[in-house]
C-alpha cells in the first residue's frame, strides 16, 4: 500500500519537469525508483524498519528536487524548441529526428507567439480613437511623466503606442534569446528589426532618431548573450533556421505585417468601419501566427503565414475596395509571397549539404 502510494506521488513529481526532460528521463528514473521500492521488503518482520526507510526514499528526491530541477530546465532550454543542444549539432549535416520539425508548439508559448501582431493591432486601434476624438497621439512625455494635449511637440522623450510595441518586441526577442530562440521568439525578432528600421528613417514627435533606433535592439541582442556567458543562442538561431526554414519565413511575416496592414488598410480617414477592419486584420493576422505555432508539418506552417494575406485579398477584391488598383495589388501579393518564402531556399541547399 506505502509502495503504491509512494510510487504514484513519485509519479506526479517527475510531470513537474520540463516536458522534453521527462519524455527523455522520466520513464528511466520512475523505472529507478520503482525498483528500489521493491527491493525494500515492507511484510516482514522489520516492516516499519522498511517503510521509514521506503519514506526516507521518497523525501530525498523530494529535496533533490530543485536542483535536479535547475538542471532540467537548463536542459531544456539548451534544446530550445525540442531541437538536439546546439553545442552538438554541426549545421548542415545530419537529418533532423523524427520528433523535432514536428513537434506542436505548447498553448503557453502560443500566446506569447500571437502577442506581438496583437499589440501591434491594438497600438494602432487606440491611436485610431484618439485621431476620432480630434487628438493626435496619445503621446507620453516620460520626462514630465503627462500625456501631451495636442501638436505640435517639442522634442521630447516619449511614449506612444508603436513605440511601446517596439518595447515589448525587444523585451520578448531579450526572452527568446534567453531560451535559445525557441520558435514563437522569431516573431519578435522580426517586429523588432521592423521598429528599428521604421524609427531609423523618420523623424517622430520632432526627434530624428537616426541609427539611435536601432540600440534598443542591440542592446537586448548583446545583453541576452552577455547573461548567457557564449554564443550559444546564435548558434540556436542558425540551427533553427537551418532545420525548419518556416522560422525564418515567421521573422518575414511579423517585419512585413505593419507594411501589409498599410496597404490593406489606409489609415488616413479614421471612421468607424476603419476601425472594424483593424480589429478583424488584427485577430487575422494574430491567428495566423497561432495557427503556425500549433501545426506540425512544414506545409501547414507556411500556408498559416500566407493564408491571412490571401484573406486581406479576397476581402478587398470581393468588397469593391480595390477599384482600379487590381493589378497593382496583385503585384504586391506576388512579391509578398515571393519575400516570404525567400528561406524555402535552405531546403535544398540543406539536401546538397546532406547528400555531399
Amino acid at each position: 500500500m506505502l509502495r503504491r502510494l509512494l510510487t504514484r506521488l513519485y509519479a506526479h513529481l517527475l510531470e513537474l519537469y520540463p516536458y522534453r526532460f521527462a519524455d527523455e528521463f522520466g520513464g528511466e528514473m520512475a523505472d529507478v525508483f520503482t525498483q528500489t521500492l521493491a527491493g525494500l521488503d515492507d511484510s516482514g518482520p522489520q516492516i516499519i524498519s522498511m517503510r521509514l526507510t521506503m519514506i526516507r526514499l521518497f523525501l530525498r528526491e523530494v529535496w533533490d528536487f530543485p536542483h535536479t530541477y535547475l538542471n532540467a530546465r537548463r536542459y531544456h532550454v539548451s534544446l530550445g524548441d525540442g531541437e538536439s543542444p546546439a553545442g552538438s549539432v554541426s549545421y548542415g549535416e545530419g537529418e533532423v529526428t523524427g520528433t523535432w520539425a514536428g513537434r506542436r508548439t505548447p498553448w503557453p508559448a502560443v500566446i506569447l507567439g500571437a502577442l506581438p501582431f496583437l499589440l501591434f493591432g491594438l497600438a494602432y486601434l487606440i491611436e485610431g480613437i484618439t485621431e476620432l476624438g480630434g487628438h493626435y497621439g496619445p503621446v507620453f512625455d516620460l520626462l514630465e511623466g503627462r500625456f501631451l494635449a495636442a501638436p505640435p511637440y517639442d522634442p521630447v522623450i516619449a511614449l506612444t503606442p508603436p513605440i511601446a510595441v517596439y518595447v515589448v518586441s525587444v523585451l520578448g526577442l531579450f526572452l527568446g534569446i534567453l531560451k535559445g530562440f525557441p520558435r514563437w521568439s522569431f516573431a519578435y525578432l522580426g517586429m523588432s528589426v521592423y521598429f528599428g528600421g521604421y524609427y531609423n528613417n523618420g523623424t517622430f514627435i520632432n526627434v530624428d532618431y537616426g541609427l539611435g533606433a536601432w540600440m534598443p535592439l542591440i542592446a537586448a541582442v548583446l545583453l541576452g548573450l552577455l547573461l548567457n556567458r557564449s554564443q550559444k543562442p546564435l548558434a540556436r538561431l542558425r540551427q533553427g533556421a537551418w532545420n525548419d526554414w518556416t522560422r525564418l519565413s515567421f521573422s518575414i511575416y511579423a517585419f512585413a505585417l505593419p507594411i501589409t496592414s498599410i496597404i490593406f488598410f489606409d489609415d488616413t480617414d479614421w471612421g468607424v468601419y476603419q476601425l472594424y477592419g483593424l480589429v478583424f486584420d488584427t485577430v487575422l493576422f494574430a491567428a495566423g501566427a497561432a495557427a503556425f505555432l500549433r501545426l506540425r508539418t512544414i506545409f501547414g506552417r507556411a500556408l498559416a503565414l500566407l493564408a491571412p494575406v490571401l484573406i486581406l485579398v479576397g476581402k478587398g477584391v470581393l468588397g469593391g475596395s480595390w477599384e482600379g488598383q487590381f493589378w497593382p495589388m496583385m503585384m504586391f501579393l506576388t512579391f509578398y509571397i515571393c519575400f516570404l518564402f525567400v528561406p524555402a531556399a535552405i531546403g535544398p541547399l540543406r539536401q546538397l549539404s546532406a547528400d555531399s
